[in-house]
């Protein structure tokens, strides 16, 4: 059997659409987030907003019941931010790092990762610690600040 031109044109173009049909398959399509979710990036984000906007009481509201009592006032609060968690207190941008991941001892409480890059322009990595409240709602119950290696582009 003699193969053609034409014949090889086929195959080729059959090799690419198996190729494509592979490449497609393998792209991550984006996962919904649960709306737990939705519920902690929004708290978080709110937060931060608070603090920007130099809005204390509303962000003290955010903290849990705990953080509350240990605290006593926004203006504690703010005191206890400002002195060791000033990329939070003064960030430029942020963006969440993946949903947020349940403690395995405490199903009611997530960590959430968040890239933030205060007004400096350092970037930061943040796991935020979020308490489900008997109500439903999400408030932040702590915050650890890491480096980051990532730059702000």
């Amino acid at each position: 059997m003699q193969w053609r031109a034409s014949d090889f044109a086929v195959i080729g173009l059959l090799a690419l659409l198996a190729a494509g049909t592979a490449l497609f398959q393998n792209i991550e399509r984006p996962v919904p987030l649960a709306q737990s979710d939705m519920e902690i990036r929004h708290v978080i984000s709110q937060q931060i907003q608070a603090f920007r906007n130099d809005r204390h009481a509303a962000a003290f509201g955010m903290a849990t019941p705990e953080l509350q009592d240990q605290f006593g006032t926004p203006d504690d609060f703010i005191d206890m931010v400002r002195q060791h968690y000033r990329p939070v207190y003064r960030a430029q941008n942020h963006d969440f790092l993946g949903p947020a991941k349940t403690v395995a001892a405490h199903r009611e409480m997530r960590i959430q990762r968040v890239f933030i890059t205060d007004d400096r322009g350092a970037a930061h990595q943040a796991r935020y610690i979020m308490q489900k409240q008997p109500d439903g709602s999400w408030k932040i119950a702590g915050c650890y600040l890491l480096g980051s290696p990532q730059l702000e582009i």
